[in-house]
């Protein structure tokens, strides 16, 4: 490996989980229930291809989706891959309307072989995001006075993982992800309360945290075979059981006398013994690769929470169900005109909630474009996504969220592990 490029990685590896985890990615009131909105698995590469992966196998792509697809690597290549995300949402609630704007450095993973047929990768990625501000629309009447409520939550979960895949015969691929799952979601509410009549009522501020932590794993498999002369056909399918974590709830109250604004009460009650599951999920999926020009791909994931516990209650959940489908084309991979060798990519997804708001759910439908546009030496890649998503909640639930995103990476690939000849 030449040392810039190792100066390279380790700036890298040093600089985004500090950058990454401070960053909040959503400004979504849906996120206040259940672990918040569960991050997209796709990298950005694959969201241009409406998020498809659970079929795909690229040598050019690292796709953490499907664990088998990470055997496709090149025997003499190193992958690393990162991205960024903006977004700006639309939301309505009765009369309220706000537009909030947020970014976030999403993900990084690398991906490289270590002997023939055998591919390895690690990284980190986010499994949820907390991000939500409101305020109750009128004050609510009580018999000590008016109370005003203000309504926040941040953080979300995240994980780091490493993965190891291998082909078998040359059709068939395994692979096994094993995750560290952490973080914390916090919920804060703060009452304030005017009773010019009844002194001894406090203002209070109630902050309940969940803090995660425990290990996880996925399984793939990959069958690709060739159909016909420059036909390949890939299916896979992936595999992750329901799986108890570790847990801490904290809660904190502090009570303020409004006329002094003197602490009368600051108390902590941490609870160890709740249960939280993460699902046990199913995902299938395929594509068809012609001439390595035309990809075309349809990925299937059922998520069973309605049988994952949250704070020892099952069925609090609602079981989901998530369909992507997408494509890619490049005019001429061989053509020393830029525009010939960009892949273009377009797709689509639907899913429904995984959470239940007032007894009632949501459904998403979103709509994808991308690029990727080659470096000089073909081998590293720039990407850009574009998605419009539309959530629709189902009758008499009066809030509707409509958010633009676009995401930005680099697909950093580079020939480190050849060996160079003394003339």
């Amino acid at each position: 490996m030449h040392i810039k490029n190792l100066v390279f990685l380790g700036a890298i590896l040093w600089l985004i989980p500090s950058i990454a985890f401070a960053q909040n990615s959503t400004n979504s009131p849906y996120s206040r229930y259940g672990y918040g909105n569960l991050a997209d698995k796709a990298f950005i590469s694959q969201r241009g291809m409406g998020g498809i992966g659970i079929g795909l196998r690229n040598s050019q792509m690292i796709n953490p989706m499907n664990p088998a697809s990470f055997s496709s690597v090149d025997s003499m290549t190193f992958m690393l891959d990162f991205g960024i995300t903006g977004q700006m949402s639309w939301l309505k609630e009765y009369d309220n309307r706000e537009r909030p704007i947020n970014g976030n450095l999403e993900y990084i993973a690398l991906q490289f072989p270590v002997a023939k047929r055998f591919g390895v990768g690690a990284g980190f990625e986010p499994v949820s995001s907390v991000g939500y501000k409101f305020m109750r629309p009128d004050y609510l009447s009580t018999d000590s006075g008016l109370v005003q409520e203000f309504n926040s939550g941040t953080g979300g979960l995240s994980k780091v993982y490493g993965i190891l895949s291998y082909d078998l015969l040359n059709k068939f691929s395994i692979g096994v992800k094993l995750s560290y799952l952490f973080g914390d979601v916090v919920h804060n509410v703060l009452k304030t309360i005017y009773s010019p009549t009844v002194p001894s009522i406090y203002n209070t501020n109630l902050t309940d945290t969940l803090r995660a932590y425990g290990f996880l794993y996925d399984l793939g498999l990959q069958y690709h075979h060739e159909i016909g002369k420059f036909k390949w056909l890939t299916i896979g399918a992936i595999y992750s059981p329901k799986i108890r974590f570790g847990s801490k709830l904290k809660s904190d109250i502090i009570q303020i006398d409004p006329a002094s604004g003197i602490i009368v009460n600051d108390s902590t009650v941490i609870k160890t013994n709740s249960v939280y599951e993460m699902p046990e999920t199913y995902g299938l999926g395929f594509t068809y690769n012609h001439l390595g020009r035309l990809t075309v791909g349809a990925d299937a994931l059922y998520q069973r929470w309605a049988d994952a516990k949250f704070n020892n209650q099952s069925n609090v959940f609602n079981n989901r169900l998530k369909f992507n489908a997408g494509c890619e084309f490049i005019p001429n991979r061989t053509n020393n005109n830029i525009f010939s060798r960009i892949r273009y990519r377009g797709g689509l997804y639907y899913s429904n909630s995984y959470v239940i708001v007032k007894d009632l759910k949501y459904h998403e439908y979103g709509v994808n474009l991308g690029l990727g546009v080659p470096t000089p030496d073909n081998r590293s890649f720039i990407n850009l996504a574009l998605e419009y998503s539309h959530v629709q909640p189902e009758a008499n639930l009066p809030l509707s969220e409509q958010y633009f995103k676009i995401s930005l990476s680099y697909t950093f690939n580079e020939l480190w592990f050849r060996k160079l000849k003394v003339q």
